[in-house]
């Protein structure tokens, strides 16, 4: 007769095991990419962690083979680290991040326009639009869970109730902060974006508790976006942080801090790595505002109207 299965879980290891040995079970449903999801929480990993999350990225195909003690040793830590570690990137336990990290080796083994692989110099212009296009859908999905809705919900209140907004930004979040300001502009809110260090802090020094200041920086750490966010603070301003990593000084010195996602590999930089998240929680935070601020609505009908009117719009060349 055969042994009995012993399917207790330990209470150390966080996994369910049979005679000392792991079991793999079925995985927890885990939206998008795995790889794309540890990369994007990578910058917010505590030491521990980060090494794990540097060896599963690594070789996704031979940590998938890893058990957890494996990966605890390989990664200079404790089962329970591995543990914490898959349950912060939404999985149930290890064997189901086990199957995840398989299933991407899998799905990406072989294939010359893999999600998230990088732009060679010889690929034609048709596979680059495609890499992109999967590129900037995958963090766009990212993002989208990655995102803290209750931050989210507090910072479209916060903007709903502000007297002024500022908004800073440099370089592409610069244009990512010009954006958000003039959708904000389009509901009558009274809101402007700052991407050039000195005006910014001038404004951030004139504000005051009724008003909010928001940082947009990728890497969280641009001296530019971070400094008048601090001085944002000091005067008793709301302070939001949209960025790419959540243990950035620009988050430390935020109130609500919303997480994107975006990579920066090759010879792509943030300006397209991040700025595709970035967009899109601009995009919400608009949508938000616009369904909670009375008047919204007739003050989008106006702006409208104000710039379809316009005398030559409509004639033909």
């Amino acid at each position: 007769m055969a042994p009995k299965k012993d399917d207790r879980r330990d209470p150390d290891r966080g996994v369910a095991t049979e005679a000392g040995r792991e079991l793999v079970g079925p995985a927890t449903p885990v939206p998008s990419d795995v790889v794309t999801r540890l990369l994007a929480m990578l910058p917010g990993l505590t030491p521990a962690e980060g090494r794990i999350g540097r060896v599963l990225l690594s070789d996704t195909m031979a940590a998938a083979a890893l058990t957890v003690s494996e990966l605890a040793e390989q990664a200079s830590t404790s089962t329970a680290s591995v543990v914490r570690t898959a349950r912060r990137l939404g999985f149930e336990g290890y064997p189901q991040l086990r199957l995840a990290l398989a299933a991407h080796s899998g799905a990406n083994h072989d294939d010359g326009v893999a999600l998230g692989a990088d732009i060679a110099d010889s690929d034609r212009i048709g596979v680059v639009l495609t890499k992109l296009a999967a590129f900037e859908s995958e963090q766009l999905r990212a993002t989208a869970e990655l995102v803290d809705l209750v931050a989210l919900e507090k910072v479209i209140d916060l903007i709903r109730a502000a007297r002024r907004i500022d908004v800073y930004g440099i370089g592409a979040s610069g244009l990512v902060a010009e954006d958000l300001t003039a959708k904000l502009n389009r509901v009558g809110l009274v809101a402007r974006a700052h991407t050039e260090h000195d005006a910014a802090m001038v404004s951030a020094s004139l504000l005051g508790p009724d008003d909010l200041a928001i940082g947009v920086s990728h890497s969280g750490e641009n001296p530019g976006t971070v400094a008048p966010l601090r001085s944002a603070r000091s005067t008793g301003a709301g302070t939001v942080a949209i960025t790419g990593a959540v243990r950035s000084r620009l988050a430390g010195h935020a109130e609500h801090v919303l997480v994107t996602a975006g990579r920066e590999f090759g010879f792509r930089s943030a300006a397209m790595a991040s700025r595709t998240g970035q967009l899109l929680l601009v995009d919400a935070i608009f949508v938000g505002v616009a369904q909670v601020l009375p008047g919204a609505r007739a003050a989008l009908e106006r702006t409208y109207a104000a710039v379809t009117s316009h005398p030559g719009r409509n004639k033909q060349p």
